[in-house]
């Protein structure tokens, strides 16, 4: 069983030492996980050192592609080309893709600790760490606001950020992997970046720039190394004559004086050194230097040597010699190394050096390892006897060809324009005489494919060396390797290059006979073409420019996010981003060539990505990435799916999806209402196609914000916009938990808002009559006025003392919250002279502050005289229950409830009545439990600013009015307070409103305008005593001098402050002389 391409990362690029040290470090739990990221395909180990108690971080990128994996350890014992810490994590990291510990569901993230890997401040990193909106909102900040910097220096950055009255604090520091810590109280558990810390990096951004953290970071002794070159240092004055910028992390020093030069520091002679010493100082004779004695430079060379008879037909082997003057060849003999022992380096050049490490990778021992390692027979390849002439197996020959190609090609890419190469061919024996130059080149070569049509049809492989091309008959060297060709030597780009040449070797060509030209064109020649440049015999081509492409979409996951893919079909022949500039159609014998429609394909891609402003475009395979939450956000997949629907366009492999497998099946919602004495039962049934759905996966989906809900097949049935607007409100008022909810009867607006917006048989009512007449809100019984009142009431009061006798119909509270002025405490008034007239008796008690009392008392007075009252208020007020029992209205005040609760809750009431009900509205207060203990047939509340600071206000009074309404006080304050005041959600504000329009009557100035009396102003003059009129003549007297001498000395422009403040002492006395800020008191 061939080995994961990590281990056989290992075993192809590591020495048996570090093989063998690097499972070491694997097996004692060396290695620990510091961060994965699955997008990315990027994971960071942090590795124990087996010999030291060092920790060094490994990093490593794109380890799902095993063309593209790349490693980077920060240790100093990278002999080879991976440290044992490299391996140990690749081992580590191979284990935990096996075990499916890497398997990433939906990630909650913590804002007080958040790590966001950005080496400098960028905008497309910020776009993808924080939800789209966000970043909307923190650009719409920073028009009109700004974070308040605290501290920013040593890569650490204090900031506040004020939303909303509510200040937040953000700290953001560079860690040890340059990557930034981030941390937040405010609440976002679906990104990485809040909104208080994205404002706080936009703002950075655009004020500082990208690398603003590596500007405040401690680089005071980088700094002086570049100074002291031109003599300078930090304590030195450099305004106007250096500036320090930050690229990649680093200082760097611009000169602004062009006078200033480098300052230069030559090294002294002996004899200069000599010279420096004091006269006095005894004379040493000179002796002559005796010459430096020069070792002899060597140079290393490569020979592939074509004397080996099996696969792959050639050897690698290392000659040491005495370079030419041109350094290009070497002068005399050269002498072979036996690179399995030892070798002295000291004479080499640091590329030859290295040079000799990769050409012990290409030895046989090696080859046979690596063999050993990854063939059936693992284990005892090394102990099987193979003859040279013996052919090897197709399997052995893969794999030698799969270790040898990425070194090969290393060989070719690194030391192809310095190497002293040569070729020996086969049979010559290893003389320097026999070896011939050969040059290697940078260059790669890769197949192009001719197809020739006659009786029969003729595939040519040819081979594009640069500008050349040539025949792959032309190959000098005997292995399928390597291209030789007139001294010249070639790699392949990858090992799929050479095995797609090898059925065309030795002639260069493959003969196919006619009845089976239709087969190999589709199940070769056409998979051929995506890969390699294909020309077809013009009698075998018809070419077409102008075919539109048909798109579609796939689908798929990658970790946290959806991936979208484009294809678009040509001729019933799909193309992706990356299969080149035509498609080849199967007609006939021969192939439709059709030139695809880049601009009508990237015009497509462009709509598709502007479907959502958070996308993570790939340019690599032309990949559109949107995270998890984002793609459920705001029914955003549905609106995708009906976009691509009227486009026309399909979208492929929802089948293929496990986090997020879709229903697209929208809700079908039936409800049935039915009432009871005090309440309302709903029985729901929702299914997604034939999936069933319980009241309780509904409100676990509402209580946790997903708009969507997980259903018994393991798919995601999405709750659409209109449905959450339309059914929400039910189901969070409602208690139930399978498939009827339980409402209070003050919940009956919501029933009246479902049955508004029902659609066809959605919804079924069969309420008592009573419940029938309720649900007419708008349809209020009229009563007539009598008495005095008649001509006193004005057409809106007339209108609220109709809506309090609805109230008290349906035995409901309600809040008369009218604008200060227009009467409340008379309709109040009115209303109860009607209801002591129709029942013919009254007990009410008026709360209120006691400015009020009086008030009450006047208006009582006032409009309805044949109503008695007592106050219930001071030292002197009475103790018993009996004669606050003989008048209809006892007014008191808020302390003195609070005070005598226990007798005031012993009283029978018709009417317990709040004025200024806004006293009540902290619901752990003692005056409003008091005011929740009284014992009252209806309630009232009357405040024209039932909410005067937050939503919270509102709980408290309308639990007095109508209790359980609102539920308690945690349901409220998460459902609808902190919604509504913190994170501003339209919705709920909208579902609070549903529920208190029937309780609350408001009116303002503006609405009832024309009901209200013409304006009346009268002015009176009131003459100063004479007293005030002698402070007043001398200070305007005082004044008039100092203006007049201002506006001569400064003129009338800024003489104005002056004047201003004169007129403001004037204003003053005429009020009163005593509130005069002056050292001398003046009498009131």
């Amino acid at each position: 069983m061939a080995l994961p391409h990590l281990v056989k990362y290992v075993y192809t690029h590591g020495t048996d030492e570090v093989i063998k040290r690097g499972k070491k470090i694997h097996a004692i739990g060396y290695v620990e996980l510091v961060e994965y990221d699955e997008l990315f395909g990027t994971a960071t180990f942090r590795v124990k050192d087996d010999s030291y108690s060092t920790f060094y971080k490994v990093y490593i990128h794109h380890f799902r592609d095993p063309k593209a994996t790349s490693l980077r350890c920060g240790c100093p014992y990278n002999l080879g080309d991976i440290c044992r810490h490299e391996a140990a994590a690749l081992f580590q990291l191979q284990e935990l893709l096996d075990r499916g510990h890497l398997q990433t569901g939906h990630i909650r993230y913590d804002q007080r600790h958040t790590v966001v890997k950005m080496k400098s401040i960028d905008l497309k990193h910020l776009r993808l760490l924080c939800a789209a909106e966000t970043l909307v909102q923190a650009e719409t900040f920073l028009r009109t606001h700004k974070a308040v910097i605290e501290h920013a220096e040593n890569e650490t950055v204090k900031a506040q950020v004020t939303l909303e009255g509510q200040t937040y604090s953000v700290l953001i520091k560079k860690n040890e992997e340059r990557n930034f810590d981030t941390s937040c109280e405010y609440e976002d558990s679906e990104h990485p970046l809040c909104l208080p810390k994205v404002i706080v990096f936009l703002q950075l951004l655009n004020t500082y720039g990208a690398s603003y953290f590596d500007s405040i970071r401690n680089w005071d002794k980088e700094k002086n190394k570049l100074l002291e070159a031109y003599g300078y240092s930090l304590k030195d004055d450099l305004k106007g004559k250096f500036e320090f910028t930050y690229q990649e992390g680093k200082p760097f020093l611009r000169v602004l004086d062009a006078t200033i030069k480098r300052v230069a520091t030559p090294i002294p002679t002996a004899r200069q050194a000599l010279r420096s010493f004091p006269a006095a100082t005894p004379s040493i004779p000179e002796v002559p230097a005796a010459p430096a004695i020069a070792l002899p430079q060597q140079r290393l060379g490569l020979v592939f040597n074509f004397n080996k008879k099996s696969f792959p037909r050639f050897s690698v082997d290392a000659v040491v010699g005495e370079p030419n003057e041109e350094n290009d060849g070497f002068v005399g003999h050269v002498e072979k190394l036996d690179i399995a022992r030892f070798v002295n380096t000291d004479a080499f050049n640091s590329s030859d050096a290295a040079l000799l490490q990769l050409l012990r990778k290409l030895q046989d021992t090696e080859i046979n390892k690596y063999v050993n390692r990854n063939s059936p027979f693992s284990g005892i390849w090394e102990n099987i006897l193979h003859h040279e002439a013996d052919d090897l197996p197709e399997e052995t020959k893969d794999l030698i060809t799969e270790y040898l190609q990425p070194k090969l090609h290393r060989l070719f890419q690194e030391f192809g324009a310095q190497a002293l190469a040569y070729t020996l061919a086969n049979g010559k024996t290893f003389k320097t005489a026999h070896l011939q130059p050969l040059q290697l080149q940078v260059t790669e070569v890769h197949p192009l494919f001719h197809i020739k049509k006659a009786s029969h049809y003729t595939v040519h492989c040819k081979v594009k060396a640069g500008i050349t091309e040539l025949d792959l008959t032309d190959n000098e060297a005997p292995t399928p390797l390597l291209f030789f060709y007139n001294h010249q030597g070639f790699c392949w780009k990858n090992k799929e290059a050479i095995l797609m040449i090898d059925p065309f070797r030795p002639t260069g060509k493959m003969v196919i006979n006619a009845a089976n030209w239709k087969q190999q064109l589709q199940e070769r020649i056409l998979p051929l073409s995506k890969e390699y440049p294909v020309q077809f015999d013009k009698s075998l081509t018809t070419e077409i420019k102008d075919t539109p492409p048909e798109p579609r979409v796939l689908l798929s996951e990658k970790g946290d996010y959806l991936v979208f893919t484009p294809r678009f079909v040509y001729q019933g022949y799909e193309a992706g981003f990356t299969d080149g500039q035509r498609v080849l159609v199967p007609q006939g014998d021969g192939v439709l060539i059709v030139q695809r429609q880049t601009e009508k394909e990237n015009a497509f891609l462009q709509k598709l990505q502007s479907l959502h402003s958070g996308f993570v475009y790939n340019k690599e395979d032309g990949t559109l990435a949107l995270k998890g939450p984002d793609v459920l956000r705001n029914n955003w997949f549905f609106l995708f799916i009906d976009a691509m629907k009227e486009a026309k366009t399909p979208v492929f492999g929802f089948e293929l999806l496990k986090h997020y497998r879709f229903n697209t099946a929208k809700p079908q919602t039936r409800i049935f209402i039915s009432s009871h004495t005090d309440w309302f039962d709903a029985k729901v049934n929702i299914v997604f196609g034939d999936q069933q759905v319980t009241v309780a996966d509904v409100k676990k989906a509402l209580a946790n914000k997903q708009p969507y809900i997980q259903l018994a097949d393991g798919s995601l049935g999405v709750l659409p916009e209109e449905w959450l607007k339309k059914y929400a409100l039910l189901f969070r008022v409602g208690e139930g938990k399978t498939d009827t909810l339980k409402l209070s009867r003050y919940h009956l607006g919501v029933v009246d808002e479902l049955y508004a917006n029902r659609q066809e048989q959605d919804l079924e009512l069969q309420l008592e009559e009573k419940y029938e007449q309720l649900r007419q809100f708008d349809k209020i019984e009229s009563i007539v006025l009598t008495g005095p009142l008649t001509e006193v009431l004005r057409p809106y009061q007339v209108a609220g003392y109709q809506w309090l006798n609805y109230l008290r119909g349906i035995n409901w509270g309600g809040i008369l919250a009218d604008d200060m002025g227009l009467g409340k405490t008379v309709q109040a008034l009115s209303f109860l002279e009607y209801y002591k007239r129709t029942e013919g008796k009254l007990k009410a008690l008026v709360v209120c502050p006691t400015t009020l009392i009086y008030n009450w008392e006047n208006e009582i007075r006032k409009f309805t005289p044949t109503l008695s009252f007592r106050i219930h208020h001071g030292a002197s007020r009475t103790r018993k229950k009996e004669e606050l029992e003989d008048h209809d209205i006892t007014i008191t005040t808020y302390g003195t409830l609070r005070s005598d609760i226990k007798l005031l809750s012993n009283i029978a009431l018709d009417y317990a009545i709040l004025d200024e009900s806004q006293a009540i509205k902290n619901p752990s207060s003692k005056v409003t439990k008091a005011a929740s203990l009284l014992q009252a047939r209806h309630r009232l509340c009357m405040s024209g600013t039932p909410l005067q600071n937050n939503t919270f206000d509102i709980y408290a009074q309308m639990n007095f009015l109508n209790p359980g309404m609102l539920g308690s006080v945690e349901f409220f304050r998460q459902e609808f307070a902190i919604p509504i005041d913190k994170l501003g959600e339209q919705d709920r504000k909208e579902h609070l409103r549903k529920l208190l329009y029937p309780f609350i009557l408001r009116r303002t100035k503006e609405q009832v305008a024309k009901d209200l009396p013409e304006k009346q102003e009268m002015v009176l003059f009131c003459e100063m005593e004479e007293d005030q009129r002698n402070i007043y003549d001398a200070y305007r007297n005082d004044f008039r001098n100092q203006i007049l001498g201002s506006i001569e000395s400064m003129g009338i422009q800024k003489s104005q402050l002056t004047i201003l403040q004169g007129l403001m002492k004037l204003r003053q006395i005429c009020d009163s002389p005593a509130i005069l800020n002056e050292a001398e008191k003046f009498p009131n």
